[in-house]
């Protein structure tokens, strides 16, 4: 390789660089972010965004940063707000208590003397199932959880690797 050839190289280096830091302009200092990188963390790092260059991402959890390699990143989230669980509330609540107020009634001793154990289990079921569904939302609405959205962790991703015989290699993959 030509020592022209080979400044070349080097010159173009910081312009992918500085490509890949731009791709993700979104993101904004304190956004919730949710980052995936199996090789770091079994389970998704969770917190806010703090800073990003062109190889680490900088996630402060719970007073702790944490430093995520891009290169490590296979899925970065960022929080669309917070959504009410009142409606799954409701349904578990009306299902369980509609299961409980029938075998409670059903299977009463007051039911079994006048031989209509399958009206009291009905009577049941929609007594516990409205009692429930009431208590599961009023449980369900205190607890919210967070919506998720898909960012792009890399659009471009550019890799300059020395070869043999003092040759480089410089790679390139665009994601859409």
């Amino acid at each position: 390789m030509t020592p022209v050839t080979f400044l070349t190289a080097i010159a173009l280096l910081p312009a992918p660089t500085m490509v890949i830091a731009q791709d993700i302009a979104p993101l904004a200092t304190g956004q919730r972010v949710r980052v995936t990188a199996p090789s770091i963390s079994k389970v998704p790092i969770v917190g806010a965004f703090a800073h990003m260059n062109a190889d680490t991402f900088l996630v402060e959890t719970h007073g702790d940063t944490s430093r995520v390699p891009r290169a490590a990143v296979t899925r970065l989230d960022v929080s669309m707000g917070q959504k009410s669980n009142a409606g799954k509330g409701a349904l578990f609540g009306g299902l369980l208590g509609g299961g409980i107020g029938a075998l409670a009634l059903g299977s009463s001793s007051l039911c079994a003397d006048l031989g209509t154990s399958g009206t009291c289990a009905l009577v049941g079921a929609g007594g516990g199932g409205l009692a429930g569904l009431l208590l599961g939302v009023l449980i369900g609405s205190t607890s919210k959880s967070d919506r998720w959205g898909s960012a792009s962790v890399d659009r471009l991703r550019v890799s300059f690797t020395p070869r043999k015989h003092g040759r480089f290699l410089l790679a390139t993959s665009v994601s859409f």
